[in-house]
């Protein structure tokens, strides 16, 4: 427990709380970094209390902490929050100990150069994935993603990808979880067709789909990723080739396909996967 993290415990209950409360403030203090997006990056304190379910002074003593730390900063202008540049630090440091991007941006490298198409690694986290590194394509039209972004397990093709690999149960508990969330932003959402699509995966070890922003919207784009497995045959990243429509044709699909494939199966062997991608 570090001199700033015994603080607010002190400042925020009795000494006779225990470790319980302080998992506690550990918990709420995630919440709050957690209530940042890629769409909504700075909140009023008023917003962060409404996200996270905390009462405002509960929030306002997390905030603080948590500013001391560096980890959010305040706007003296317009009073709203933002994450601070230590996140980008920390990032850095959990993007580097990874070691799938390093292993699989040679891969990637090569498959730019090959279709001239962007292609994009995506890892698991939680009920999301997040897309962590990207090899752009050297045309004036051509894809650019948004890493870091969470982005639902349930929908796109690097995501079901992720979701390909977990056990029938788990499936169903993640998507227990979304479907909420799923309706709401995929009107049109199909448990059956999921599964589906699923299975179709483990057959083919690739997924095509077209992006979708949200509702009745779409970004212009085709997707194709399939699954990356690790050492122990479990599925650890997706491979994905992200292509402008107005580019896609049925041979372009193909070869696509085939360029996925074959930079799921590289990428699963230089992390010493004994045949999952096979």
């Amino acid at each position: 427990m570090t001199e700033l993290s015994g603080r607010l415990v002190e400042d925020a209950t009795g000494a006779d709380d225990g470790p319980t409360y302080k998992v506690s403030v550990l918990d709420r203090s995630i919440s709050v970094l957690q209530a940042f997006t890629v769409g909504v990056p700075h909140l009023t304190l008023a917003e962060i209390s409404r996200a996270t379910g905390l009462h405002r002074s509960t929030v306002l003593r997390l905030l603080s902490t948590l500013a001391h730390a560096g980890l959010v900063i305040r706007d003296a202008d317009t009073g709203k929050y933002a994450l601070g540049y230590e996140i980008i630090a920390m990032a850095e440091v959990a993007r580097a100990g990874s070691g799938i991007a390093d292993w699989a941006r040679p891969v990637m490298r090569e498959i730019r150069d090959r279709l001239n198409e962007t292609v994009v690694l995506s890892v698991r986290t939680g009920d999301y994935r997040v897309d962590i590194d990207q090899i752009i394509a050297n045309q004036p039209i051509r894809r650019v993603v948004t890493l870091g972004e969470h982005k639902l397990l349930t929908f796109g093709a690097p995501s079901l990808s992720i979701l390909s690999g977990l056990p029938r149960g788990q499936v169903e508990e993640i998507v227990g979880r979304l479907r909420k969330k799923s309706l709401e932003l995929y009107p049109s959402f199909d448990e059956a067709l999921l599964y589906e699509r699923l299975e179709r995966i483990r057959e083919t070890g690739v997924h095509e789909q077209r992006s979708q922003y949200g509702p009745g919207t779409w970004s212009g784009s085709f997707g194709i990723a399939g699954p990356v497995f690790g050492r122990r045959g479990e599925v650890v990243a997706a491979l994905g080739v992200s292509v402008p429509s107005g580019r896609m044709t049925p041979d372009m699909r193909d070869g696509l396909a085939d360029a996925v494939r074959e930079g799921c199966a590289a990428i699963s062997a230089r992390l010493g996967s004994a045949g999952g991608a096979a």
